[in-house]
């Protein structure tokens, strides 16, 4: 591909999209779609697209987020990168390129496609970005995501990426990551770029958080890939340089984490195992996996370390200068290293790391501690160790170092004892650590003998902690506390009697840690009494006397343990001091007897602990601290502890006070129940006294069983049955609450009774327990009984079966007594039972019923427990009559089976028997009411709530007023937050309150409305009071929701209209005083509370009366200390909540209640200044409610009625400051438009106004709805009125510009995306085919003002974009229409310019404030739109005669705006370009018409503006359509000839264009026409105006390069006109230049037609013009010498001569440039008939030097002349062959050196002037033919030599020929190249030419001198050392000459022959600097010396100094 292709190729690929389309569009290619359904979408699809992803991108990666002001904002929709420039692009290209860095890691998330779509569309990422692209997509290779993006990428030729992408872009397919492998290795891609970027990735995208594992595994493949490749040399070296670094890099990257980190260990393994890295490589990389806070796995990176160190044997290096600190930072290293060591070994590189580690053991001590403990540490391991921790204790070692030595070594050598006592040895031998490291290793042994096993080892340990506790060392400190704990449970007495030697340090080091540590002893049975007895010892006389506040903790911790067993035995010595001061011991042990006797009863078999100690406990102040410690010990795990607890607390329970022994069972039981699941309960089958001997025996015993801990528990168990219930009556049934010793004792009886049942205990143990229970209960066990089986929580349904079964024992003995007892008390609970989930319990309670039932009414007696079976609440109870309860009880008994199958169906007993369908009379209605009132006073008078959820759930099937009435004694206190209902409910869950709430308020229902509606109602005063009450009690809130919910279920509903009007007034009112919750919950519940029309009108209106400017007297009073203020905020609120109510779009449209809400609205706006908040909320939310009314208002009748007006509309519309609230005014506004269209017209003003300076300017959707909206709702009307009075066209714009204008001169403010859709239904609503013009002009004209003029072609070119895109859907013939009316106000516009009174309809907006150049402006602006809309109409069916009427219409203007004001302006342009476009609209047949009649007319600007069309169309029409219109295009190459000879230049002109059109386009059909023309245009050469002339030329030019032949008849007055205008005296060069143009034309065209007479006057006039038009001249000349033939051309040549020679210079120089073009074109076959003319007329040439002589011509000038001259002959000689060259060479030189030699001096001037000429011809050939002409040489030889030896003598001296002669030999010296030139020609010319120095001395001394060049090319072209020498010695010898000059000449000569050739010459260094370089640096003369020194720096430069040759 040519270097122009491949430029026109890159700027098509960057932007050939966007040169097909209009500026601004979304690039064509796509990554989502295809390309047609890309074509498809605009901006904003696009952008809409992306918007979209980059949200769901944001909720994926938030850090996205920075990307969205410059990539994904509405910014970006602006930035066009074509328009940047290279700064702000490169800024660009780096934020894309981070954003693509984040977006790989989701390309396979549709969200990321949808920003990468924008990113190509918008941003051009796939050309502009496309290396950046395929690097992110590479990682996808295999995927279709990655051919998809490959596919629509332009790489740039000179990209890396080009060679192995570029050919896959056509058919994108998944590529194979080996493809890519191969492509990026140096063997394929030697730059090393691909290979780079790819490497580069992963650190590229770490510090953006970007990394992926797509991307880490495309990474760490490819590379293990590329290093599987084999490669060498530079390339490879590239790679491993490149590859260390990155691994570096990402292996030292913080917090990289652990997928980063993996990725390079496979990589970086193999590249150390493939290639042998240098040191520093290495180093780096083993350095950087020991970087900390990596977040890479520890255990990964420790066993990549040791790879590669295994791998890297002898590794001597070390790990770098943080090694030891970076090794101590890694988590778990020991352990890794310990595992690595014993499953794979790794010898030498653990000898690398623990090097490394030791040298900062007090760093590495967790990790060396492991590896030392190891058994798989080797022993040079070991031995490495051992000589680096005995260097160690060196004192040149740092403190800390030498102590974690000491500590390692010591438990080294016990260990390795043999190695590591030679590395002592070792170090001893040398003498580096002496006697200090076996002092230290004395020292540090005594850590590890406390630890020893042997005793006296460990005696010995311990006495040296103890002395270490008194050292200053913290450490040692620690370690010593530590190792002394660990001692006080040593089991040997020896020990601890040495611990105790000092035992005040004990005690200050040890007694926070002391008990904890001694303990194990005290509760191990088998422990040494003795060393027990040595610690209470310890105790007694050191530690509690140090530490009194021990003491209980000793008791408890120590003694307790102990107590009644045989370690206390022997003790009593122990308890002489602190220990006989423990309060409880010395309370036990108070007696007659002595200390001693007294411990010794605490330690023997009797009773005297379990009696003295109770005694104690009871006594004592802290009775709660032992009593929780005893509760405590019965789970110790230690058995004598827990068993001596239970016997304790056994007799505690026996022998304390009455109440606190309730309440200590009662806790006693909560601690025991959960341990008789652990032991073997059933074997103990009586219960014990806790004085049992056999139970003392057993705790005194070495060993207690479990068998004795259980008998334990049970005598505890059988205790607690024992304990005696409290005084007087008791609430049984009462909740579970613990306020006394009764509710305690409650909970103790339910759970022993539990218990009893259980099957836990022995049968016989659980009879005696139950008997002693019954046996407390008395004749409350019925009642208790009832307690158990109605309540489900913590009981069983066995339990609760069993108490039923009980319950039914008692009934049948009471039955079988007969003594008439009435039980109805407890017919409630039985109701209970048979609700209960299990049916086991229902059947028991079946069986209790029918029992019951049969005893109801056989015998009247005594109501059993009437007065305590609910205890206090007892009284509350309405009892039945029996008659009552048997048909109730009947009635259960006769469903006794399906209550047995199915829990619920007492609830459809109760609906079906007591509901109102059940009673078949009114007697029957009063006994069910009867049953019903005793039922629910059995619910109020349970004070247990679980009860009472049950029977309420009974009732929910019964709908009737009875319920609700039995509920209300229960509801009505619940509003006092005071009464004994709410506390007690207070205490419950709050999940049970809350069922319990909504069953009672669930009474609450359709059926129960009449209890609301009566007088007096305490039921509607309940309701009510809920939402009126000023204080609010703890229910409140929950009965209010419940009763609301009530309410929105049909309560509301069955409610009389005014009770349903106060309620929801009420309820609105009540509002605020709710809190935010309630408040949200009650607004939900409004909206269900259904209110008609009228209902809401009278709300509305009660409502908004604090908004009126007066309120009644009454609502004063009520309101009292209440502000106005308030009031109106409190009305304002409460209007706002009933708004939020309803939903207004499902009203019915009511004239009342939009009437309603309007003068609500009127009484807001009233207030609006009073109020601080809530008034623009209001009032949008009513507007909105008129709105949703009026819409479905079809009757206008209807609105006038109830007297609508939009009066509060406008005020709100002119007072509020809020969009929102604007909008829905203007909605409003809109609706009655249609309503009432009068009133609205009145006032439609204001709202246009308020729309152009409010809404206009906000961006959002429903903003623009609105106005959309109100337009159309409001304009139509307007317009229709218009149109009553005004004509369509100008008048009907001009009686709607007021209210137009309003919308136009707003479009600026609008958001930019909101602007055309907002005109664009203006139009439609306004009438499109009547206001578009109007429109358009307006948005255009805006910015033709002072104004607009700010924002330039800039604010114009978005204005008529605007209005195009307003006309964009119209139909072709509307937009002609408006551009024809566009254009005739154009020419309104024009003609106002020059008038006062305006006529065009913008002129009605030219302000007084306008300058003059607005109308230029607004000219300019409106003909650019027209060229904008018909630009949109070319190549669509248009209406031929409109268009005519447009462009007619154009041409008139044209016209016009070429007067002098205008004609400066770009008014002309760019009417002239709206013409070009009309134009296009026309068929070619009817545009050539067009041009045909006007420029057949005679006005002047017609003809010169339609040619001028003619001649930009012409090219455009296509070749068959021009073939047929053949005579059009003749008649107007007819008329344009004829305006040549117009008067009128402007004509003239017009018809050369005219001319012009035709000539460079013309078809073939064309030519005759043309043709006919060309003497008109010849005609008009006779002209004097130069730029017609030129014009004509051209054409005459153009004309004959196409006639071709057809030009014959014209050549001869076409060459006659040309020559007489290129001799003009004063003709302009440019129009030489074009007449000589014309008469190569002619030449070039038909030059077979030229004769030689015409050739020669031409190439005569050539030369001539030479000196004046060299270029133009030698462009003809040239044409000749190739066109015309050379048998013709030479001759006409040869007699030119002969006219020429006598000429001046500049003739000479024209001619010879002639005839080196001749000769240079000439013919070679044709040449050697003409050769011996040729050379003759040569011979006659080269003698012309004589000739200009003897003119006393310039030397110079005739150099000149003659160069000429013989480049003439040079193109000569190229032509010829050797055999015809030589004899022309031969008589050249018999020319030159004899033929006038006879009897003349060598001298003569004649020939030296020849010899002159022959010397040019020579170096001529030796310049252009080199070597292949040096032969030659040999023939002028003889006579340079003579000429050399006369120069000599002095018999010659012309200079000129001197240097000529010089240079030639130096010439051919330079060029032989060995082709002549021998050593024998060397030497016989060396002489002549050395002693041509002394010929001309100054001229040597000249910069770059013929002589100096000469030999220095003669001492270049050989390497013979006696030729060299030969010359050296020569010029060496001219040195030593007397003349100053000629020394120094020959300096200068061998200055240069040094030079050249110094390597040559570098032998001749001795003899010539010691014999002659010395003495002329010594030379008397300074320049002379100057120069030698000069020559000697050279030599030496190249062989150093040569002083020793100069001494």
């Amino acid at each position: 591909m040519s270097s122009l292709a491949q430029q026109l190729q890159g700027i098509a690929s960057l932007d050939a999209s966007r040169l097909t389309s209009r500026t601004g569009a979304p690039s064509s290619k796509s990554y989502l779609f295809t390309p047609l359904e890309a074509a498809q979408q605009d901006f904003d699809a696009v952008f809409e697209i992306a918007q979209e992803g980059f949200s769901e991108m944001l909720s994926l990666d938030p850090e996205m987020a920075e990307f969205e002001e410059e990539l994904f904002s509405d910014v970006s929709k602006r930035t066009d990168r074509m328009m940047l420039n290279a700064e702000d692009n490169a800024v660009l290209d780096e934020v894309i390129g981070r954003c693509l860095m984040r977006l790989g890691a989701w390309v396979g998330v549709m969200a990321c496609g949808k920003c990468l779509e924008w990113l190509v569309r918008r941003f051009r990422i796939h050309e502009m970005n496309a290396e950046v692209v395929l690097q992110v997509f590479l990682p996808y290779h295999a995927s279709p995501n990655f051919p998809r993006m490959l596919s629509i990428l332009t790489i740039p030729p000179t990209s890396p990426y080009f060679a192995p992408f570029a050919p896959l872009i056509k058919d994108a397919q998944p590529l194979p990551r080996s493809y890519i492998s191969t492509a990026i290795s140096p063997a394929k891609e030697s730059s090393l770029r691909l290979l780079t970027d790819v490497v580069g990735m992963v650190p590229r995208v770490l510090g953006e958080g970007a990394v992926h594992r797509a991307m880490l595994n495309f990474w760490s493949g490819v590379i293990v890939e590329l290093l599987e490749k084999p490669s060498g040399g530079k390339g490879a070296e590239g790679m491993v340089k490149a590859l260390v670094e990155t691994f570096a890099i990402v292996l030292s990257t913080p917090e990289a984490g652990q997928d980063v980190n993996a990725a390079v260990y496979p990589p970086l393994v193999l590249l150390t195992r493939s290639i042998r890295l240098a040191d520093g490589p290495f180093l780096a990389l083993v350095s950087a996996l020991l970087t900390p806070n990596t977040g890479a796995n520890p255990a990964q990176r420790t066993l990549t370390l040791l790879v590669l160190l295994e791998d890297r044997k002898n590794w001597t290096v070390g790990l770098g200068e943080n090694g030891a600190e970076w090794l101590s930072k890694v988590k778990l290293l020991g352990e890794t290293l310990e595992a690595a060591m014993t499953k794979y070994g790794f010898g030498s590189a653990l000898s690398v790391i623990l090097s490394e580690m030791i040298k900062r053991p007090d760093l590495n001590v967790k990790h060396l501690r492991v590896l030392i403990d190891s058994p798989a540490l080797s022993s040079p391991l070991v031995t490495l160790l051992a000589d680096a921790l005995v260097a160690h204790q060196s004192p040149t070692s740092s403190a800390p170092i030498r102590k974690s030595a000491q500590t390692f070594l010591t438990t080294l050598r016990q260990r390795h004892p043999s190695i590591v006592d030679k590395a002592i040895i070792t170090a001893n031998a040398q003498d580096s650590v002496p006697q200090l490291l076996r002092d230290n290793l004395d020292t540090a042994s005594g850590f590890a003998d406390v630890y020893a096993a042997d005793v006296a080892d460990r005696i010995k340990g311990v006495k040296q902690m103890l002395g270490t506790l008194a050292s200053e060392d913290e450490g040692d400190k620690a370690s010593a506390r530590e190792a002394l704990l660990a001692r006080l449970a040593d089991s040997e007495l020896l020990v601890i009697q040495a611990l105790y030697e000092q035992p005040d340090v004990v005690v200050q080091a040890l007694h926070s840690e002391y008990i904890a540590a001694v303990r194990p002893m005290f509760v191990d049975s088998s422990a040494n009494a003795k060393i027990v007895h040595a610690h209470l010892g310890f105790v007694d006389e050191h530690l509690l006397p140090a530490h009194p506040e021990l003491a209980d903790q000793i008791f408890e911790s120590l003694v307790f343990p102990i107590l009644q067993t045989r370690v206390m035995a022997g003790s009593a010595t122990v308890f002489t001091g602190g220990l006989a001061k423990l309060e409880l011991v010395s309370s036990a042990t108070f007696t007659a007897k002595g200390p001693e006797q007294n411990i010794q009863s605490l330690s023997g078999k009797s009773d005297v602990t379990t009696t003295r100690l109770p005694a104690a406990i009871t006594s004592s102040k802290k009775y709660k601290h032992w009593t929780k410690f005893l509760l405590g010990r019965l789970a110790s795990p230690v058995r004598s502890e827990a068993i001596m607890s239970q016997l304790l607390l056994s007799q505690l329970l026996h022998t304390d006070k009455n109440d606190r022994r309730v309440v200590l069972a009662h806790d006693v039981l909560q601690r025991l129940t959960p341990l008789l699941s652990k032991i073997k309960a059933k074997d103990v089958a009586q219960i014990e006294s806790p004085l049992s001997s056999t139970l003392l025996e057993a705790l005194h015993g070495q060993n207690v069983s479990s068998q004795s801990e259980a008998r334990g528990l049970m005598c505890l168990l059988g205790a607690l049955a024992q304990v005696q219930r409290p005084k007087g009556s008791m609430d049984w049934l009462a909740d579970d609450a613990l306020s006394d010793a009764k509710d305690h004792y409650r909970q103790l009886s339910t759970r022993l009774y539990a218990l009893s049942n259980s099957g836990l205990l022995h049968p016989s143990f659980a009879g005696q327990l139950l008997r002693l229970l019954l046996t407390q209960l008395a004749e409350d066990a019925l009642i208790f009984f009832a307690s158990v089986w109605s309540s489900s929580a913590g009981t069983t349904p066995a339990l609760r079966t069993a108490a039923l079964r009980h319950a039914l024992a008692f009934l049948n003995a009471y039955s079988v007594q007969g003594s008439g007892a009435d039980f109805q008390m407890m017919f409630p609970a039985l109701v209970i039972a048979l609700q209960d989930a299990s049916r086991e319990v229902r059947t028991a309670g079946v069986a209790v019923l029918k029992a019951f039932a049969a005893n109801v009414g056989k015998k009247e007696g005594e109501v059993y427990a009437v007065d305590t079976f609910y205890g206090s609440q007892s009284k509350m109870v309405q009892l039945l009559k029996p008659a009552y309860l048997e048909k109730y009880l009947q009635a259960l008994k006769s469903a006794a089976s399906n209550i047995i199958l199915d829990p619920a169906h007492i609830s459809t007993i109760h609906a079906t028997v007591l509901g109102p369908h059940g009673a078949h009379s009114k007697k029957d209605k009063g006994v069910n009411r009867a049953i019903l009132a005793s039922l629910f006073s059995h619910v109020g008078a349970w004070r247990s709530l679980g009860p009472r959820l049950v029977l309420l759930r009974s009732f929910t099937g019964l709908h009737d007023q009875a319920v609700l009435r039995g509920v209300l004694p229960l509801l009505l206190p619940l509003v006092d937050g005071n009464s004994e209902e709410s506390l007690w409910l207070a205490k419950q869950a709050e999940s049970e309150q809350g069922a319990y709430l909504e069953l009672l308020v669930g009474t609450l229902d359709k059926q129960s409305v009449m209890l609301l509606t009566g007088p007096d109602s305490e039921s509607w005063k309940f309701v009510e009071g809920l939402l009126t009450a000023e204080a609010e009690t703890r229910f409140s809130p929950q009965l209010r929701s419940l009763v609301l919910a009530r309410m929105t279920s049909g309560v509301f509903e069955a409610l009389p209209q005014a009770q349903r009007i106060n309620y929801f007034i009420s309820l609105v009112r009540s509002l605020h005083a709710l809190s935010s919750e309630e408040r949200f919950t009650t607004r939900a519940a409004l909206r269900l509370l259904p209110l008609d029309s009228a209902g809401l009108t009278v709300a509305l209106t009660g409502l908004s009366a604090p908004l009126e400017s007066t309120v009644g007297k009454k609502r004063q009073r009520q309101d009292e200390g209440v502000t106005e203020g308030d009031k109106v905020e409190m009305g304002i609120a409460d209007l706002t909540v009933l708004l939020e109510s309803r939903d207004w779009a499902a009203m019915p449209g009511s004239a009342a209640l939009a009437a309603g809400l309007m003068g609500a609205l009127s009484a807001l706006l009233t207030k609006r200044q009073t109020v601080k908040e809530g008034v623009d909320y209001l009032e949008q939310e009513l507007l909105g409610a008129i709105l949703a009314v009026l819409e479905k208002i079809r009757d206008p009748a209807e609105v006038n009625k109830s007297h609508i007006g939009i009066e509060a509309v406008i005020k709100t519309i002119r007072s509020t400051s809020n969009p929102r609230t604007s909008q829905r005014a203007l909605l409003v506004a809109a609706e009655l438009a249609r309503l009432i269209p009068d009133a609205v017209l009145h006032n439609v003003m204001p709202i246009f106004t308020f729309m152009g300076a409010a809404d206009f300017q906000r961006d959002d959707a429903y903003s623009f709805g609105v106005v959309e909206r109100t337009v159309k709702g409001i304009v139509p009307v307007l317009v229709g009125k218009l149109r009553e009075t005004a004509a369509p066209g100008l008048d009907l714009w001009n009686a709607s510009a007021n209210f137009v204008r309003i919308f136009t001169d707003m479009a600026g403010r609008l958001p930019k995306h909101r602007t055309l859709p907002f005109f664009a239904h203006l139009v439609d609503a306004l009438g499109r085919s009547d206001y578009l013009a109007p429109i358009s002009m307006l948005l255009i004209d805006r910015t033709t003002s002072k104004a607009g003029k700010s924002g330039s072609s800039t604010a114009t070119s978005q204005a008529i974009e605007l209005a195009l895109g307003v006309a964009s859907s119209s139909t072709v013939i509307t937009k002609l229409n408006v551009v024809l009316d566009v254009v005739k106000e154009v020419g309104r516009v024009l003609a106002d310019m020059s008038s006062v009174e305006g006529t065009a309809f913008l002129s009605q907006f030219s302000g007084d404030n306008d300058d003059s150049e607005r109308p230029i402006r607004r000219l300019t602006s409106l003909l650019n739109f027209c060229t904008a809309i018909s630009a949109q109409l070319v190549g669509k069916p248009t209406d031929q005669p409109l268009v005519q009427e447009i462009v007619r219409e154009l041409v008139r203007l044209f016209g016009l705006v070429q007067t002098s004001s205008l004609k400066t302006t770009d008014v002309p342009t760019t009417s002239s370009r709206c013409l070009g476009e009309n134009m296009k609209l026309l068929s070619a047949e009817n545009f050539l018409g067009v041009v045909r009649d006007l420029a057949g007319s005679d006005n002047t600007q017609d003809i010169q503006h339609a040619l001028d069309l003619f001649s930009e169309r012409l090219p455009l029409i296509k070749r068959d359509v021009r073939l047929k219109s053949t005579s059009s295009i003749a008649a107007i190459l007819r008329r344009s000839a004829e305006l040549l000879s117009a008067s009128v230049k402007e004509k003239v002109v017009a018809g050369l264009v005219g001319l012009r059109a035709v000539v460079v386009s013309a078809v073939p059909a064309e030519d005759t026409s043309l043709a006919a023309v060309l003497p008109k245009l010849i005609d008009a050469l006779k002209g004097q105006d130069s730029g017609v002339l030129n014009e004509v030329l051209k054409l005459l030019e153009l004309s004959t390069r196409h006639l071709g032949p057809r030009i014959i008849p014209s050549i001869q007055p076409t060459l006659t006109a040309a020559l007489a205008l290129i001799a003009r005296p004063n003709v302009s060069p440019d129009t030489a230049h074009s007449a000589f143009a014309v008469l190569s034309t002619i030449i070039e065209t038909v030059p077979t037609f030229i004769g030689a007479k015409q050739l020669g006057i031409v190439l005569r006039a050539a030369i001539d013009s030479r000196e004046k038009n060299e270029a133009s001249s030698s462009s003809l000349v040239s044409v000749c010498a190739r066109k015309i033939p050379t048998k013709v051309l030479f001759p006409v040549v040869m007699d030119l001569w002969k006219t020429v020679q006598s000429a001046d210079e500049n003739v000479l120089e024209g001619f010879f440039h002639l005839l080196r073009l001749t000769l240079k074109n000439a013919d070679r076959a044709v040449l050697p008939t003409l050769i011996k003319t040729i050379f003759a007329f040569f011979l006659d040439v080269f003698d012309l030097r004589h000739k200009l002589h003897s003119k006393s011509m310039d030397l110079e000038v005739v150099d000149r002349v003659e160069e000429s001259a013989i480049g003439s002959f040079l193109e000569l000689v190229t032509k010829l062959n050797e055999a015809t060259f030589k004899p022309l060479f031969t008589r050249l030189y018999d020319w030159a050196v004899i033929d006038l030699s006879d009897g003349k001096a060598i001298n003569d001037q004649r020939l030296v002037e020849r010899k002159t000429v022959l010397l040019h011809v020579m170096m001529g050939l030796l310049n252009k033919f080199r070597h292949l002409l040096s032969p030659y040489i040999g023939i002028l030889l003889p006579h340079l030599e003579e000429l050399l030896a006369a120069y000599a003598r002095g018999t010659i001296t012309d200079p000129s020929l001197w240097t000529l002669l010089v240079r030639v030999l130096g010439k051919s010296f330079e060029v032989d190249e060995g082709a002549y030139w021998t050593e024998a020609l060397y030497f016989r010319l060396i002489p002549l030419l050395t002693a041509q120095i002394a010929v001309l001395p100054d001229a040597t001394l000249l910069p770059d001198a013929a002589l100096s060049v000469s030999l220095a090319a003669l001492a270049g072209s050989t390497t013979s050392e006696p030729i060299l020498k030969a010359l050296n010695t020569g010029v060496c010898k001219i040195t030593r000459e007397e003349n100053v000059r000629v020394r120094m000449a020959a300096l200068r000569c061998m200055d240069a022959m040094w030079e050249r050739q110094v390597d040559e010459m570098v032998g001749l260094v001795p003899e010539t600097v010691s014999e002659y370089l010395a003495e002329l640096i010594e030379d008397e003369n300074a320049d002379v010396e100057g120069m030698a020194r000069g020559v000697l720096g050279r030599i030496e430069r190249v062989t150093g100094s040569l002083k020793e040759y100069l001494e």
